[in-house]
């Protein structure tokens, strides 16, 4: 019995997502490059008047994705979002696995259940324009030192492939900007299944 593998790609404006390699990928020219983008968005974000992230330490923003890259599993991506004026870089982590257990686990799988969170998650169904079927959770939950932490998730199954996407913010001015980002971002992987 043969293994099907999973491959996918993730087709996004390369001005408004970076798609973050591993550290050991991470050639001296695409450090370069990520440093001008950061230096670009940034003077955009100063020619609007918005002092936050054009302040941005550009080196630290990118050790820090790359950090956040290395801890991820084989199965994981980290794509950084510059959408959102005077707040970038946003990491967002893909996931994409072969698709395990019912309709109800992609509940499970969207965080709508278990833990403690601070209040009920809001659950809303995937757009069609998404494709497969999944759910759309938003959840906030208390961390040890007392922050409220928000996670936006949207998971798709389609195919026998689920799609993950999670970002996870103690900005929660942030979440109702960000989320329907997230759920684009989801729209923009495509999967592929070789048996």
């Amino acid at each position: 019995m043969t293994t099907a593998t999973v491959s996918s790609s993730i087709t996004t404006d390369g001005a408004t997502w970076l798609l973050v390699p591993h550290p050991d990928e991470a050639d001296p020219a695409w450090r370069a490059e990520t440093l001008e983008l950061f230096d670009a968005v940034a003077r955009l974000d100063r020619e609007d008047g918005r002092s936050s992230a054009a302040e941005l330490d550009g080196p630290g923003a990118l050790a820090t994705l790359l950090e956040h890259r290395a801890a991820l599993g084989p199965a994981q991506r980290l794509v950084a979002s510059l959408v959102v004026p005077g707040n970038w870089p946003l990491p967002v982590v893909v996931t994409v696995g072969p698709s395990e257990g019912g309709t109800a686990e992609l509940l499970d799988l969207a965080g709508a259940t278990g833990g403690l969170p601070v209040e009920p998650p809001s659950v809303d169904e995937l757009p069609e324009h998404v494709g497969g079927e999944g759910p759309v959770v938003i959840r906030y939950d208390l961390d040890d030192a007392g922050a409220i932490w928000a996670t936006v998730t949207a998971v798709r199954r389609a195919d026998g492939v689920d799609t993950h996407v999670r970002w996870r913010t103690t900005d929660l001015a942030l979440v109702p900007v960000f989320a329907p980002v997230v759920v684009e971002l989801l729209a923009a992987v495509e999967n592929e299944v070789h048996a």
